[in-house]
């Protein structure tokens, strides 16, 4: 019997406006103020070569924003990484958020791949423009560094505030997304603030950060693909 109530309060516990522990809340947040600090501050790999100094970046993100929260999940809060949207959760919902963000951002894209800003920015890899090989590698690393930000904006963050606060929190996880971008163009900094609402509500919506992964994914790769291989002012 004890083990059915353990259950029962476990599923009430995630499900929409049913209230986390408090120190649940208060020690993810923490943890995610003092996970972002390490990595604005400390992302790059010392001595790495500057082509694979994205590489360092890459591995770096990936244990801070996905290994460490998710082995706090698993073995500390003693969850599934699944209540955190590692999961396909709905794919019928959150494959059409993928199709109508692609008809809007791909025009998007190849107008802002135009300003000298973004080609003087990207790619950030500079491996990638060394054919078609190099852009490969480069896009395989950036699909991992994805997957570790997907998770920890929409997986971690959302999923640790939904229970609390509900679609607010969509908006509470946009604010630290954006302001990790404080560093690129003006345009993208703004433009953050959209993909982050965008993506949460997929995420939301969805019940999965597999869709805004993949999509974030899919957006810089053309961005980079776009500055590479069409010609423009530097």
């Amino acid at each position: 019997m004890s083990d059915r109530r353990a259950w029962v309060a476990s599923l009430a516990e995630r499900l929409p406006g049913a209230e986390a522990p408090a120190w649940r809340e208060n020690g993810g947040l923490l943890l995610g103020l003092v996970l972002l600090g390490l990595v604005w501050h400390h992302g790059q790999w010392p001595g790495l070569d500057p082509k694979w100094r994205e590489f360092g970046w890459f591995g770096i993100n990936f244990v801070l924003l996905f290994l460490v929260p998710a082995l706090v999940i698993k073995f500390v809060w003693h969850q599934r990484l699944s209540d955190y949207g590692v999961t396909w959760g709905r794919p019928a919902i959150w494959g059409r958020y993928v199709l109508a963000f692609a008809v809007v951002m791909v025009p998007l894209i190849v107008i802002s791949s135009r300003m000298p800003a973004m080609q003087m920015y990207y790619p950030r890899s500079p491996v990638a423009r060394e054919g078609a090989l190099g852009f490969a590698l480069a896009a395989g690393g950036w699909l991992v560094y994805f997957f570790a930000w997907e998770f920890f904006f929409r997986g971690f963050l959302l999923n640790l505030l939904l229970p609390r606060f509900g679609a607010i929190a969509i908006v509470v996880q946009t604010i630290p997304f954006m302001m990790m971008h404080f560093t690129k163009p003006e345009v993208e900094v703004f433009a953050a603030i959209a993909a982050g609402l965008a993506l949460g509500l997929m995420a939301y919506r969805g019940k999965s950060m597999v869709g805004p992964w993949l999509t974030h994914w899919f957006v810089a790769i053309l961005l980079d693909a776009l500055v590479v291989w069409w010609p423009g002012v530097r």
